[in-house]
């Protein structure tokens, strides 16, 4: 019966909708988004940028992209509440304020999409690049339901569209490093009439490996990458658009020198088409219907390690189908936001062990595991007086999951479960209200409660011996594991003194009923040579997570811009004891100067140490450390065409230093010379 609705929904946002409107503007261009679950954005399009209301919105696009050819870690590691789990030089894992993997929903223009390696070594940020975004959207804790269930929030990477009436354009860009002998490089070409929009990117990178603050080479730490896509958008009326879109991202050769496996490669291809209508009634603004697919390759290997005493290879793939209706009204003083959404994935993994002189070994780690997933949200924006906002939504959510490898129940029938049931439904929930009081034209005070639940991610239900080499144990999934849920509480202000100054702080706390951790079972063994001992996922209640976060934008004026940022999250169990893998308090602070047409940036970015360690998983405290990064550019302005250059060192002072979220203690880069070029036109 699931199926049948999965699969009627999938032909319903399939099916175009018909309808007219007078809308002789450039409608495509303004985003669909509602305000009223966004809880930030960050453009990275420099032409939106160059369009931005004042001199702040620069400094702060500066702060988050401070080159065309940052990756998307460097980026995201930049934004309030982010940190990042670092396990090689490539593909860290986003975490919101401390949640992370399947608490957070990580999407791609609304697309959902599940990374292919039981280690999660491919997070879904990693198959996309600066170059083809035009913002990314945090939405933290239970407002990220709008992207499905979440108890921390979701991240949603909105892709650049190309625009109509635009004559020819295209950008090329290159970058060197110094500390790994990397080179980067990108490049994007579009154009526009009336009726037809099409832009084309593509970005290159090939990093060696990088030496750290000691003067050590640090082995395995390089990759190879290349990433391209296509967007074409169709023009059907004044109120209709349809749109394509196409991406392919393949890593090579990438080296984790935090884990004990390499990645032979990670390949990703992801498709979408998208059906919007404007304004098809008086109340009714906008329409999205959106149906897609995508399927990650991910292969880990040791076969470049000299010194594993069995080597291993573990490939895994997930295939993801689905699609969504969106729409956004006004009725009144109400911003109505409604969404149907579903996905149907499945995710397969295996391991085989070729061990010397014996026959290989060989047992799935995810046992061809189906889930389908179907959910309703809907948002409701009151403006309840002059100065307050009222902000109430809720989704609902039914999900089906299934494992049907007949070798995979075999493998779990010996912990006594039943080898003929290995099927899960759950329905989740989450809601929240909010409200926002302007208090006046300059200060505003904004607080929130929400419920939300999640679902047990595949790992836990039916991760096989998934050996973690943060805290040395094999995992196994537990069929019966619980969903999780939180109650939260949100508060935060935010004080604008003309184009002068913005003052934006935030503060969050989180109960958790039902967090899903690993905890040791003595009956087990390890599977895995070298590990301590085997966890199972179960669930625990008393968990509690709390945080803040603040940014201070202040601009002198036109020549010269301030920005301080500082985050911070701490969390425990039940019986006090801290948490694993909590980030400390992190600071950043970015000048920016500009005389004669040069742009002057100086950093600071600094962290305390990180002593409330979780001992019982053999975590290791961190200390503090202090950066300094300096960079330089000009641009200059050409008939036909335009050129920008930029210099820079990072970690000049060339410290030796990890994040705690840095698995195996590796240090992070040293002193780091850089040069890029970029010619537009």
């Amino acid at each position: 019966m699931f199926k049948h609705i999965i699969n009627l929904l999938l032909v319903f946002v399939c099916t175009p909708f018909f309808g007219y409107a007078q809308m002789d503007h450039e409608a495509w261009l303004d985003s669909i988004q509602s305000d009223s679950y966004i809880g930030m954005e960050v453009w990275l399009d420099d032409l939106e940028l160059s369009e931005s209301k004042y001199s702040g919105e620069a400094v702060a696009y500066g702060f988050y992209k401070n080159n065309p050819l940052n990756s998307t870690e460097d980026v995201l590691s930049r934004l309030s509440g982010i940190n990042m789990i670092r396990r090689g030089n490539y593909a860290w894992e986003p975490t919101i304020n401390g949640l992370s993997s399947g608490q957070v929903n990580v999407a791609i223009d609304g697309m959902r999409m599940f990374g292919a390696c039981t280690d999660k070594m491919d997070p879904v940020s990693s198959y996309v690049e600066p170059n083809n975004l035009e913002s990314i959207v945090i939405e933290k804790g239970g407002g990220g339901s709008a992207h499905g269930s979440t108890v921390g929030g979701a991240i949603d990477f909105k892709l650049k569209r190309p625009k109509f009436d635009q004559s020819l354009s295209g950008s090329l860009n290159s970058r060197y490093e110094s500390v790994s002998n990397g080179l980067s490089q990108s490049a994007s070409l579009s154009y526009g009439t009336r009726k037809l929009a099409i832009r084309m990117n593509g970005g290159y990178r090939n990093f060696h490996d990088y030496t750290d603050g000691n003067g050590e080479e640090v082995y395995h730490s390089g990759y190879k990458k290349i990433n391209y896509s296509v967007s074409g958008a169709y023009r059907l009326s004044d109120s209709q658009l349809i749109h394509v879109d196409f991406l392919i991202d393949d890593a090579r050769d990438v080296g984790y020198p935090g884990l004990p496996m390499d990645v032979a490669f990670a390949k990703a291809k992801i498709g979408a088409v998208t059906y919007t209508l404007f304004e098809p009634t008086e109340w009714l603004q906008e329409v999205e219907v959106k149906a897609y697919a995508n399927a990650v390759d991910h292969l880990m290997d040791d076969s470049k390690r000299a010194d594993v005493p069995v080597r291993m290879d573990m490939p895994g793939n997930t295939k993801t189908y689905g699609g969504f209706m969106q729409a956004t009204g006004l009725r009144g003083s109400h911003t109505i936001q409604g969404k149907l959404d579903g996905y149907a994935t499945n995710a397969y993994a295996e391991m085989t062990m070729f061990i010397p002189n014996e026959r290989d070994m060989f047992m799935l780690t995810w046992p061809d595991v189906d889930r389908q997933d179907i959910g309703l949200f809907v948002s409701d924006q009151w403006q309840t007086t002059d100065k307050l906002t009222t902000q109430l939504s809720i989704r609902g959510e039914q999900a089906f999951t299934l494992m049907k490898s007949e070798m995979g129940k075999g493998q779990f029938a010996v912990f006594g479960y039943d080898e003929d049931d290995f099927s899960v439904n759950h329905f989740v929930l989450n809601t929240g209200i909010s409200l926002n009081y302007e208090w006046t034209d300059q200060f505003s005070i904004k607080i929130g409660g929400s419920y939300g639940e999640r679902l047990p991610s595949v790992s836990e239900m039916y991760g096989f011996y998934l050996y973690n080499n943060f805290d040395g144990y094999d995992y196994v999934g537990n069929p019966e594991i619980k969903k999780e849920s939180s109650y939260q509480l949100t508060g935060s202000f935010k004080y604008q003194l003309l184009d002068k100054l913005e003052v934006n702080v935030s503060g969050f706390h989180y109960w958790f009923n039902d967090y899903i951790i690993g905890f040791v079972d003595e009956s087990l063994d390890a599977m895995t040579i070298g590990a301590k001992g085997t966890k199972v996922y179960e669930n625990i209640d008393g968990v509690t997570f709390s945080g803040f976060d603040a940014q201070v934008l202040y601009s002198a004026s036109e020549y010269f811009q301030m920005m301080y940022a500082v985050k911070a999250t701490y969390a425990k169990d039940g019986e006090g004891t801290p948490l694993p893998l909590i980030p400390p308090l992190k600071n950043n602070l970015t000048l920016v100067g500009q005389a004669k047409g040069f742009k002057f940036q100086a950093e600071g970015e600094w962290s305390i140490a990180q002593k409330n360690i979780s001992e019982n998983t053999g975590e290791v405290a961190t200390p503090a450390y202090q950066l300094i990064h300096l960079r330089t550019s000009k641009d200059w302005k050409f008939d036909k065409f335009q050129l920008g250059a930029s210099l820079g060192v990072e970690n000049l002072l060339d410290e030796s230093y990890r994040e705690h979220l840095d698995w195996g203690g590796v240090l992070r880069p040293g002193r780091n010379f850089y040069a890029s070029l970029k010619i537009g036109f």
